[in-house]
């Protein structure tokens, strides 16, 4: 069937019955169970047993209980496997982290380091200039020019 239903018959007829039966609580001296027709279990052709309808609610009560309790274990299966899975990417990324951060603590003395080379090749650059100028100045200071008398000049 192709309609454009997104609910089938079952779900509708279940969802019916579930809203439906706590109306029938409001109306005096109805009982569902006695509209619901009795029936008798054979289990052998040599025993047969009447069950009531205490011992089918038990049994419904029962099996529904196994049910529900193992889809609880289901349930908590996968979410056991998610949280494990989770706990492994956390551990994997703080140990990727804790790697960086080793990688990057070194990257900074590196650079400290590469730092404290230069400031002293600066430092030295800067000695070196003075120097030189120094001599500049000391080469360019002639000594003072002994001028000849004229006395000297004839003799």
């Amino acid at each position: 069937m192709s309609d454009n239903n997104d609910c089938d018959v079952a779900a509708v007829f279940l969802a019916v019955l579930v809203f439906a039966l706590p109306l029938t609580l409001l109306i005096p001296g109805f009982s569902v169970w006695n509209v619901v027709p009795k029936f008798r279990v054979t289990r052998f052709h040599f025993v047969s047993q009447d069950v009531t309808w205490l011992q089918i609610n038990a049994g419904i009560i029962t099996v529904l209980t196994i049910f529900f309790c193992l889809y609880l274990e289901i349930r908590k299966r996968k979410l056991d496997d998610m949280v494990e899975n989770v706990l492994t990417v956390s551990q994997a990324t703080d140990a990727t982290l804790e790697v960086e951060r080793g990688r990057q603590a070194a990257a900074v003395k590196v650079c400290v380091e590469l730092l404290d080379a230069s400031t002293e090749h600066y430092e030295q650059l800067a000695l070196l200039r003075d120097e030189l100028q120094k001599r500049n100045v000391m080469k360019r200071q002639y000594p003072p020019a002994i001028e000849l008398s004229s006395s000297e000049m004839c003799a």
